[in-house]
């Protein structure tokens, strides 16, 4: 029997803000190596803000009828440049669109 460790994944972001239990805003720090331009973490926060804003729509009373669940997640490199992404659900589509938004940290 294997290790519940190795079958099992339980994702968490680095910081999370949520309003009545609902992530609002997820927020990942990179902890990999860069060896290309999506890190590991990128992928999970975005397929996992992906997550949420698809069973927001689906699943609250609120969001169903115009699917107007908007959530916010930023990615932050090891060099201080973030990026920041807002992901919502066009109202006659299963799809889970994000604009970006690129900043680097003054200092």
């Amino acid at each position: 029997m294997l290790d519940d460790k190795v079958r099992v994944y339980k994702p968490h972001s680095d910081f999370l803000l949520a309003k009545s239990t609902l992530p609002r805003l997820i927020v990942e720090v990179n902890s990999t190596l860069m060896t290309s331009g999506w890190p590991e973490d990128r992928i999970q926060m975005l397929l996992s803000g992906a997550s949420i804003v698809r069973f927001a729509n689906k699943f609250l009373r609120s969001f169903q009828e115009d699917k107007k669940f908007v959530l916010v997640a930023i990615f932050i490199l090891h060099n201080g440049e973030a990026f920041r992404y807002t992901l919502f659900q066009p109202k006659n589509d299963q799809s889970v669109c994000c604009t970006f938004c690129t900043n680097k940290l003054m200092g």
